[in-house]
This record gives C-alpha cells, sequence and structure tokens, in this order.
C-alpha cells in the first residue's frame, strides 16, 4: 500500500466516526475518484506500453526490410508509425487526465480536512477520549517543577485543533 493510499484510508475512517450528513457522500467521491485516477494511470501504462512495442517494430522493420530507408511505403512500416502517433497522442491525453484525477483527489483531501478539523472544533469528539485522559488535559500553568529545579513534562495548551495542527511561520 503506498503512502497516499494510506493518508486516503486514514482520511475515510477519520470521516466515518463524525456525524455528518453527508459523509456517505464524501466517501463516494473519495472511491470515484480514486477509481477515476488509477484507471487513468493504468490506460496511460497501456499506451506507452504500445509506443514502445510501436518503437520495437519500426527498429526491427529499419533492420530487416531492405528499402527502409529508401521508401517507407511498407505495409508493417505504416502500421508501426500509425501506432505510435496513436499511442503518443493518447498518452498525453491520459497523461493530461490522470493529473486532472490526481488533483481531484487532493481537493477531496483538503475537503475531508477541513470537515474533520470543523467536526473537532465543535466538540463532537468525546470529552474523555481514551486517547486523552482527563489527567492528562492540563494548562502549562498546572506544572509544576520537580525539586531539582527541572521543569516537568510541559505540553503546550491549543485553543482549537486547527491551532494544533497549522504551522507556524519560520522567520
Amino acid at each position: 500500500m503506498s503512502k497516499r493510499q494510506k493518508q486516503t484510508a486514514f482520511l475515510k475512517s477519520l470521516v466515518l466516526h463524525g456525524n455528518m450528513g453527508n459523509r456517505v457522500q464524501l466517501q463516494e467521491r473519495i472511491d470515484k475518484a480514486e477509481r477515476d485516477e488509477l484507471c487513468a494511470w493504468r490506460a496511460l501504462w497501456l499506451v506507452s506500453l504500445l509506443a514502445f512495442f510501436s518503437i520495437c517494430g519500426i527498429c526491427y522493420a529499419a533492420v530487416l526490410i531492405p528499402e527502409f530507408f529508401q521508401s517507407s511505403s511498407h505495409v508493417a512500416v505504416k502500421f508501426f508509425y500509425g501506432l505510435g502517433l496513436a499511442s503518443l497522442v493518447c498518452a498525453i491525453a491520459f497523461l493530461f487526465f490522470w493529473l486532472w484525477c490526481r488533483g481531484a483527489l487532493n481537493r477531496l483531501h483538503e475537503e475531508c480536512r477541513h470537515l474533520i478539523t470543523a467536526m473537532l472544533e465543535r466538540g463532537e469528539r468525546a470529552s474523555h477520549s481514551p486517547l486523552f485522559p482527563p489527567a492528562f488535559e492540563k494548562t502549562e500553568e498546572e506544572f509544576v517543577q520537580h525539586e531539582h529545579g527541572a521543569p516537568a513534562a510541559v505540553t503546550p495548551a491549543h485553543g482549537t485543533y486547527s491551532q494544533l495542527f497549522s504551522f507556524r511561520k519560520a522567520s
């Protein structure tokens, strides 16, 4: 499983835990975008393989047909030229379609992130989740120093989840 597929599976599982009305529709859109991207990628590989096959055929014809350089009117040469040209045109079209599908899937990932962040900010998560017990939810002021003057394990307090997942500006 690739890193991108793991990320998509993680986002889909997070969306499942929310109480959103449109989560089923969002998951169907993600599934469709994944299928379209995979289909475009496979088509791109297929026409690339056909282009390679036509190049091999032209090279084969150049070696074995004696009048290849004087006249390229042999049926096999015309066939491989046509196959090569058609596969190159299709490869370019499928490449752009794959990039478009990849962009659509990226937009859906971003939409999932926004919905999950909004869900968490609204307080739809449980107040005492097993990952963060109530004793762990202290602010920085409540932490005291040990008897040797070394600070205890300090975790920063964040007001919202968007602050937690946002990047700070590097200067």
